[in-house]
């Protein structure tokens, strides 16, 4: 041990050799923090991840600057599926100890991993979002953005919480058992997750326990009470009941067979002549009618012309029913356990907005941001794949889809690409054109300064034209 004042190495004095300090509650202090680092790491040994960041936390309170403890911290955190906490932890730690410290090692393959600080960026503000969509009420769309971070970050386990506690709400117990299952697999001791599966627990079993219910066995006989005395009757089956019933209903063939004589011979000649009067005095007052109002024709035919054209401009269009029908159907695509984009856009795209109430136009608004970004992002992996197979063709189209739907995807990595794979096809004109379009939209950002060495790559010509 190390003395906290001089920093000399003190064994088993009470007093500092050097300095003189009194070292005996330090020690115990220092004692404390390794137990409850050894009890961190032993724990997230275990998986008991939840338990390794009490313990581990614990060690830093008696000793912030162990820098063991907040380096096992922040592995903790990040296979908790928090990588921003372990950053933080990875930062104090390098501050604490500049030389030889793993913490240097963790935030370099972060900081070099392939995109790994802006996937880290957009899985928070999706998190961020589907809690706001959560506090407006708006259930199904947090459970997108939920869906969306899972995907992007699996080890997330407030985000499975999260989905756990939307699908219990919405009475979805076996998904809500699937995202809980996931994240207690992350921490297997998670408070939280723990609550949350006790829950989902009891109401399955109880709808297992109903189900399983048996019917109650028909009894053999009828009771009943007769003033004070209580009488049973033996319970009769149905053909036992027909066999008693034989006389009654051979009395009531008899009566339904002379109703039906009595009703064709008497009632219908009667009914049919009251008929044939009434028609042919409804002929002559329609015909007098005709007559009368023969001025009128040429009015109606041009309302009904005027209907006639009114509804030819109605027809294409959805109605109020069908927009919102269309609306859920694009919300459940998204919300299924493999979104589909591209049809959700093109249910979207049938949806009469101006036939929505304000609730719906703002779910219109919120779905339609989240459907064209996901289908940007589809049909740029789509082109970034094309393009690494050196297929531009069809790079090129795919990255026309993406800046079809937005023109700053990627902060204008979408456009440069566009503009290389132009390039590489030798259409120097086109991609001249997207470079500088990407310097036009992003003249103070690095791939602005790419876009410049790459028309300097271009035929004279062709520098020529776009410089000028």
């Amino acid at each position: 041990m190390n003395c906290y004042v001089c920093n000399m190495v003190v064994d088993r004095e009470d007093v500092c050799p050097v300095c003189g300090a009194d070292v005996r509650a330090y020690r115990h202090i220092v004692r404390a923090c390794d137990e409850a680092y050894n009890d961190g790491l032993r724990r997230a040994k275990m998986r008991d991840l939840s338990g390794a960041i009490e313990s581990l936390n614990r060690a830093l309170r008696f000793n912030k600057r162990h820098t063991d403890s907040r380096n096992l911290l922040g592995l903790v955190y990040y296979e908790y599926g928090e990588p921003v906490l372990a950053m933080r932890e990875w930062v104090i730690s390098k501050n604490f100890s500049p030389q030889n410290n793993r913490a240097d090692l963790y935030l370099g393959k972060i900081a070099h991993g392939s995109g790994a600080l802006k996937q880290l960026d957009t899985t928070v503000k999706k998190y961020n979002q589907a809690i706001d969509y959560c506090h407006q009420g708006n259930r199904d769309l947090a459970k997108i953005q939920l869906k969306k971070v899972i995907t992007m970050n699996p080890k997330m386990v407030r985000a499975r919480q999260l989905l756990a506690l939307l699908h219990m709400q919405d009475n979805e117990w076996e998904q809500a058992r699937k995202e809980l299952h996931a994240a207690g697999k992350i921490d297997m001791s998670n408070p939280r997750t723990i609550e949350y599966m006790q829950e989902v627990r009891n109401v399955l079993n109880s709808d297992e326990k109903k189900k399983k219910k048996k019917k109650q066995p028909r009894p053999a006989s009828v009771d009943f009470r007769d003033n004070n005395e209580a009488l049973a009757m033996p319970r009769q089956t149905l053909i036992e009941t027909i066999d008693n019933m034989k006389g009654g209903i051979f009395n009531i063939l008899i009566g339904g067979v002379i109703g039906l004589l009595v009703t064709v011979f008497l009632v219908v000649p009667t009914v049919r002549q009251n008929a044939n009067s009434t028609a042919a005095n409804a002929l002559v007052s329609a015909n007098e009618e005709a007559a009368g109002n023969a001025s009128d024709i040429v009015a109606l035919n041009a309302q009904i012309d005027d209907l006639t054209e009114r509804l030819e401009k109605y027809e294409g269009q959805a109605d109020i029913k069908d927009s919102y029908e269309q609306l859920m159907k694009a919300l459940s695509l998204m919300n299924s356990e493999e979104p589909d984009a591209r049809v959700a856009s093109t249910e979207l795209s049938k949806v009469n907005k101006d036939l929505l109430e304000n609730e719906g136009k703002r779910t219109y608004d919120a779905l339609s941001k989240i459907v064209e970004g996901a289908v940007a992002e589809q049909f740029f992996n789509e082109g970034e794949e094309a393009f690494n197979e050196k297929e531009y063709p069809a790079a090129i189209e795919a990255y026309h889809e993406v800046i079809k739907y937005d023109k700053t995807f990627g902060e204008g990595q979408a456009m440069f690409n566009l503009a290389r794979s132009y390039q590489l096809s030798e259409d120097f004109e086109k991609a001249a054109k997207y470079y500088n379009k990407v310097i036009e939209l992003f003249p103070d950002r690095r791939i602005a300064g790419q876009s410049r060495y790459r028309i300097g790559q271009l035929p004279e010509e062709y520098r020529v034209q776009e410089e000028q």
